[in-house]
């Protein structure tokens, strides 16, 4: 279900914070964040993010097209490992 268009796009307090602060200096830092259901806004771009999917970072560099989009849709959570041959399950 898609959140209320008058409530705006959800951007966790800290991280939006965190935007503000590196979208003013400058500084190519990576901001390391938790939050994977926050929305990334037009104010993110041009910033690099690192994305934490329960295990470890995954880095993400926001570009213009990403805007409207989830973090946590940039970052997998589950690795496919692959469905085993047929030719395995005849062995047996």
């Amino acid at each position: 279900m898609a959140r209320s268009l008058k409530k705006g796009p959800y951007v966790h307090n800290a991280l939006a914070e965190k935007i503000q602060k590196f979208q003013g200096a400058g500084r190519k830092t990576v901001i390391k964040t938790w939050s994977r259901a926050s929305t990334i806004t037009p104010d993110a771009v041009g910033l690099s993010f690192a994305i934490h999917n329960g295990r470890k970072f995954i880095p993400l560099y926001v570009s213009d097209n990403m805007v409207g989009h989830k973090f946590g849709e940039f970052a997998p959570t589950r690795q496919f490992g692959g469905h085993t041959s047929g030719d395995k399950k005849a062995v047996k």
